[in-house]
């Protein structure tokens, strides 16, 4: 099976050079999306569900403390990525 890997553009939603999972998965466990769930995110809407490494810029929006690193989930463009198709699942 081949696998996506998404790693973060600048100024996209997870922070820089990070790469970012399959939105069902957790901190502790984490796999990349398959090629098919990209071909269909790349093909219907242009966006794509995942979990990554986030920053926190807005406390207030964000309940963190400014500068927290933490792992999030959130709606991104596909654009927001540099894609690599790979064979592993993480």
């Amino acid at each position: 099976m081949e696998y996506v890997k998404l790693v973060s553009k600048s100024d996209a939603w997870f922070k820089e050079g990070t790469e970012s999972y399959d939105y069902e998965c957790d901190e502790n466990n984490k796999y990349r999306i398959t090629l098919d769930q990209w071909n269909k995110a790349t093909a219907d809407d242009q966006f794509i569900c995942c979990r990554g490494t986030r920053i926190c810029e807005n406390p207030k929006s964000e309940n963190r403390i400014l500068g927290e690193i933490y792992f999030d989930g959130e709606c991104c463009m596909v654009d927001e990525f540099i894609v690599e198709i790979v064979d592993e699942i993480v």
